[in-house]
């Protein structure tokens, strides 16, 4: 299927491009001969300018795959310019029963509400969509020109859910400091919010900021004691200078979760490294019981029996 996936990149970039005959020659020429239904209609519905043709073919490229995701949210789109609100919504719902986080189909189907004068409607489901993704400046415009346009109160927990979804997501693209501002506006609505403190700890860890670290997985363990990846952060960040501490860590997890494979081989590391010897092979064999194929669990384990347990 190489092949199709280079037609399939080249009709891309034709279409990046505007470049609407060459998509087309592609289409018909190339794609078409893999007899992939789904795609040859999605695709030939891409540049088909009357819209009821375009929403025909997009219903070809849903017959031959009845989850096809873009198909749905593409149709919804045309049926929303056709003024099809109904059937609008109705590709939109399948679209999200299909994926619950897809941003973009709740922004979309915010924006057939809004055009359907179901403003309370459109805010639920733009909020739904910038907190799936607080980057999506869609949906954070289409929900400002509907403030623009009628008198809604927001969601009063909005704001505190928005910084911690744009935290998270900043902290997932590497982006440490920022992710911590966003964080922090999270605790001017909420102080005792264990999973701002959590997140705060793995964004100053990445920072090597060790200190605010520390204190971060300790508010969060003081807030939520039952908090299983805090205790092991904490001891993952105590490992070298506090190993009984870091230790201690790994047990308290593994006292909430005793399933928890890296607690036990991060456990069984310190155990190693305070010569604890048959401890840390006791953790070890846990492992390999959980996770016969352990590879790295065996081989600290035959590192342990033949250097230092001979």
């Amino acid at each position: 299927m190489k092949d199709k996936h280079r037609v399939l990149k080249k009709i891309i970039n034709s279409l990046n491009a505007n470049d609407y005959d060459s998509a087309r020659r592609l289409i018909e020429r190339d794609l078409k001969r893999f007899g992939v239904d789904e795609e040859y209609y999605f695709y030939l519905a891409l540049i088909t300018e009357n819209l009821e043709t375009k929403r025909d073919l997009y219903s070809k490229a849903i017959d031959a795959n009845p989850g096809f995701l873009d198909a749905y949210i593409n149709r919804g789109l045309v049926n929303n310019e056709l003024q099809d609100y109904e059937a609008s919504i109705k590709d939109y719902d399948k679209a999200i029963e299909l994926d619950s986080k897809c941003a973009l189909a709740y922004n979309n189907r915010g924006y057939t509400k809004f055009k359907q004068k179901d403003y309370e409607g459109a805010l639920k489901d733009y909020n739904k969509a910038i907190l799936l993704n607080p980057k999506l400046k869609m949906a954070i415009d289409n929900k400002a020109n509907l403030f623009l346009n009628v008198c809604l109160e927001d969601d009063k927990d909005f704001s505190e859910k928005y910084y911690l979804s744009l935290g998270i997501t900043e902290l997932r693209e590497g982006n440490f400091a920022d992710a911590i501002r966003n964080l922090d506006e999270v605790l001017k609505y909420n102080r005792n919010y264990e999973l701002v403190y959590f997140y705060k700890g793995i964004a100053y860890h990445a920072l090597n900021r060790e200190k605010e670290a520390y204190s971060s997985y300790t508010k969060a363990i003081e807030i939520n004691k039952k908090m299983v990846d805090a205790y092991y952060n904490r001891g993952q960040l105590l490992i070298k200078t506090r190993p009984k501490e870091a230790a201690d860590d790994f047990v308290s997890a593994l006292a909430l979760d005793n399933k928890f494979i890296d607690a036990y081989y991060a456990l069984a590391a310190v155990q190693k490294k305070l010569g604890l010897y048959r401890d840390a092979i006791k953790n070890l064999d846990k492992i390999i019981e959980l996770e016969p194929e352990a590879v790295n669990a065996k081989a600290l384990k035959k590192l342990i029996l033949t250097k230092y347990l001979k």
